[in-house]
């Protein structure tokens, strides 16, 4: 009952026939193995099934944009355990820190790895005691080139219009960008 498996055998069924014939396969596939990237809109849009509006700046780049509650995020006061759960989750690898609208640090997988590392109790400790609060923000109108000293450096793109957050940018959303625009 392999998705797969009853597609390839209908597409050989299709190449066998000599007359042109309507052929129906009923799929039986309830998502979670390969439909399952039908439900995920960010890997749609990483592959160009959806169109998003184009604006000719870093915010064509910003996958999951703050300002449509797609980014995933953690307050200071929220724990630990709570930013490792989401980027588990939502398989990121660092979240923005927002107190209110106002970002105040990032937080990544090595931040909490060297927070917790020997003592695995500090996992109950405040996202504020392991983020990073001084942050180098890009402005939405900046070249497509200034992302790259900031991942030279291993970090994320942090984009900003004025004071307002609004988004990231990592090297793979650089990498399908640019990939998309061969396409």
């Amino acid at each position: 009952s392999s998705t797969g498996t009853l597609l390839a055998a209908a597409l050989k069924y299709c190449k066998e026939q000599t007359t042109p014939k309507k052929v129906l396969v009923f799929v039986c596939d309830t998502g979670n193995k390969y439909l399952s990237k039908m439900y995920n809109d960010y890997w749609m849009l990483d592959n160009g099934f959806i169109e998003r509006a184009q604006h000719g700046d870093l915010r064509d780049l910003i996958l999951r944009p703050y300002s449509q509650k797609d980014t995933v995020v953690v307050s200071p006061t929220d724990l630990l355990t709570t930013a490792y759960q989401r980027m588990k989750l939502y398989d990121v690898s660092q979240l923005p820190v927002m107190e209110g609208e106002k970002l105040v640090g990032i937080v990544d997988e090595s931040d909490v790895l060297l927070h917790v590392y020997g003592d695995e109790a500090r996992f109950r400790d405040p996202v504020s005691t392991a983020m990073v609060s001084k942050l180098d923000r890009l402005d939405v109108k900046s070249p497509i080139e200034a992302l790259l000293p900031v991942f030279d450096r291993g970090q994320v793109a942090i984009i900003t219009s004025g004071d307002a957050f609004l988004g990231l940018i990592t090297r793979i959303d650089l990498l399908n960008f640019l990939r998309r625009r061969v396409q």
